[in-house]
């Protein structure tokens, strides 16, 4: 265990007054326990040690646990013009864990209870980051730990009532190793340790840099509540929309010649664009959104491909007439439209997964001219081109079935074909409407308007009426 005796190097460069010690980071300052100074300046240098001389004149009747941190070396030169150290420097009360830049602040007079919390919390923040540069000279505060633990036990509530809207500086992972942390740092054996010094320190310096930016003790519940509903509503990401003579015709397309696909793709951009706590939760959603749509854009072209291979096995026979190779050809055209499309989409997603390249996708598909829509409608590409692949391979084996119509030999083999056609194409409309409202609460006019329905077969559907489930 590296010990607080042992960061105290002997150096026979350094002036008589002056003790020079290592930061565990490997770098060195100084200080002189009879004037109760701090400096970062190399005072080995005969420039800097003299100016030091003329600065310490202002330091010989210091108040006790008063330690002053002087800093760079052009304000020294300022002080040695007689401008007086308590201007440049930083005062440093251990007693209290307090600095402050005026002197009279954090003199052994002062009262913690005569003080706004937030004032206090601002004054504790220097000394803790002063203490995280400086901890080798110095011992713990016998109060840090608990201060420190205190602090982690409100980020771990606030993590497990408020999840992802949790804005507290600390994940619950993170959370779980400073708690580890901290337990092995209260052992007697790391009571010597700078680097104890340091990561307890930065850990309350971050502590006090939250409760600033939170207003910390400033506000009552109801107004913290008001606040917070206000920010909220600030940082909820505007909706994009189309002009709004194009809304209608923008809605038509998206339900009819999209059927309705880039409403789901919709949901998904909105949906990673919020903002929910901590900064890191846009990376991680970003990351889930690449991830969702490489899936789905995977299986898409494995679908894509096997349609494609049929089709062009369609289009192999000899004795297909026009209607049925056209079709057949528009099925091609719409798979290779598919498979194009989403081989670029993943290229370019999974290319791009850092916040910055987060920010810069999300502003330009917010501010396009028609907005999330239009960026929705891109993004559903391949799957609508499937669909329409899918579609016109349907119509071309049912003109090829048909072709034959016309001769008597083979005109009832077309007919049986074209009424199980229309069998499964009432039972694949039954099942597209049930998943499309599955997961969301139905109005009783749907569920209505399938009894209807089912009252035209009424002895086929007579044991079974999986949409008159009612959940209880």
């Amino acid at each position: 265990m590296v010990s607080r005796s042992s960061t105290l190097v002997a150096d026979s460069s350094v002036p008589e007054g002056w003790a020079l010690h290592a930061h565990p980071q490997g770098w060195v300052y100084f200080t002189n326990p009879t004037l109760r100074i701090v400096t970062d300046q190399d005072v080995r240098l005969p420039e800097i040690c003299e100016m030091l001389d003329k600065v310490t004149q202002f330091c010989l009747n210091n108040a006790d646990g008063i330690e002053l941190h002087l800093q760079v070396a052009k304000e020294l030169s300022g002080a040695a013009e007689g401008h007086g150290a308590g201007a440049l420097s930083l005062a440093i009360n251990h007693l209290h864990c307090v600095a402050s830049y005026d002197l009279e602040e954090v003199t052994t007079r002062f009262d913690s209870l005569q003080t706004d919390l937030r004032t206090l919390n601002r004054r504790r923040r220097l000394y803790w980051n002063f203490l995280w540069n400086h901890p080798s000279h110095a011992p713990l505060p016998s109060t840090a730990l608990d201060q420190a633990r205190d602090a982690l036990i409100w980020y771990i509530t606030d993590n497990l009532i408020s999840g992802q809207r949790s804005v507290v500086p600390f994940s619950k992972a993170e959370c779980d190793d400073l708690g580890k942390v901290l337990k092995e740092l209260a052992d007697s054996c790391y009571d010597n340790s700078p680097a104890r010094t340091v990561f307890v320190a930065w850990f309350l310096r971050e502590v006090c840099s939250f409760r600033d930016s939170q207003n910390y003790g400033s506000r009552t519940l109801k107004q913290s509540d008001v606040l917070r509903r206000e920010l909220k509503s600030s940082l909820s990401p505007s909706v994009s929309r189309p002009p709004p003579f194009l809304l209608p015709l923008i809605n038509v397309v998206i339900r009819v010649l999209f059927f309705g696909i880039p409403l789901i793709y919709l949901s998904h951009v909105r949906k990673s664009s919020e903002y929910r706590g901590r900064l890191a939760n846009i990376q991680q959603n970003w990351e889930n959104y690449i991830e969702q749509l490489v899936r789905e854009y995977a299986h898409v072209l494995l679908i894509s491909t096997v349609l494609l291979s049929a089709t062009v096995g369609l289009l192999s026979v000899s004795d297909i007439l026009q209607p049925a190779k056209t079709a057949a050809i528009v099925s091609a055209l719409a798979s290779l439209g598919s498979i194009i499309v989403g081989v670029v989409a993943i290229w370019r997603h999974q290319a791009s997964t850092r916040t910055t390249d987060s920010f810069t996708y999300m502003y330009n598909a917010q501010h396009n001219y028609l907005g999330y829509h239009g960026h929705a409608m891109i993004l559903s590409l391949p799957p609508v081109l499937l669909v329409w692949a899918v579609v016109a391979f349907s119509v071309s084996i049912l003109a090829y079935a048909m072709q034959d119509a016309a001769d008597p030999a083979d005109r009832w083999s077309a007919w049986l074909v074209l009424s199980l056609f229309l069998v499964f194409l009432f039972f694949v409309f039954g099942a597209l409407w049930t998943f499309s409202g599955l997961w969301s609460f139905q109005h009783r006019s749907r569920i209505l308007s399938f009894r209807s329905i089912a009252s035209v077969f009424p002895r086929f559907l007579k044991k079974s009426k999986p949409w008159d489930i009612e959940i209880v």
